[in-house]
């Protein structure tokens, strides 16, 4: 089972995928992947709810529900990114980043919604594999948007879950 763990270093967040594993003296925690620096942002506005996308594919779904959430925060379109301070949303690649000077860009992780929004966390909703039992998939895809901080309605959930390949 691995989750997200954060530790506050020099009055920062900074985020780890953790596993844990049962063993015979009680459950232990490794950290598999740090994640980045987790930045706390408040809504600015609420966003005037567009219309929901056409049920074609999963990747339009996912889209939707992220861009609704940063456009909440007062995120912009600018081309083909949306950006906030220095902080940039790819669509295309599903990837937050945080724009440096002079070094390549670095992983960013919004706190929302009781959840972390973040490249692995966008990655491991849209690379998820049904099987064939249904209510452990709805359970599993379920607490991804949760730990993505993502908000879902039950049809929009059913329309994800079907596009599903």
């Amino acid at each position: 089972m691995a989750y997200i763990r954060t530790k506050k270093i020099n009055n920062q967040f900074y985020a780890y995928l953790v596993e844990s594993k049962s063993t015979s003296s009680g459950p232990r925690q490794k950290v598999k992947q740090y994640l980045g620096r987790v930045y706390t942002l408040e809504k600015t506005k609420e966003a005037i709810s567009p219309k929901q996308p056409e049920p074609d594919s999963s990747k339009k779904i996912l889209s939707f529900l992220v861009l609704s959430e940063l456009e909440k925060i007062g995120f912009e379109k600018k081309r083909e990114v949306y950006i906030f301070k220095n902080l940039i949303f790819s669509p295309l690649n599903n990837s937050l980043t945080k724009k440096n000077k002079s070094k390549s860009p670095k992983e960013a992780i919004i706190s929302l919604n009781d959840g972390f929004l973040c490249s692995f966390t966008l990655k491991r909703i849209s690379d998820f594999k049904k099987t064939k039992d249904f209510n452990k998939d709805a359970y599993l895809l379920a607490k991804h948007f949760l730990e993505a901080g993502l908000p879902i309605s039950q049809e929009l959930f059913v329309l994800f879950y079907q596009q599903l390949k």
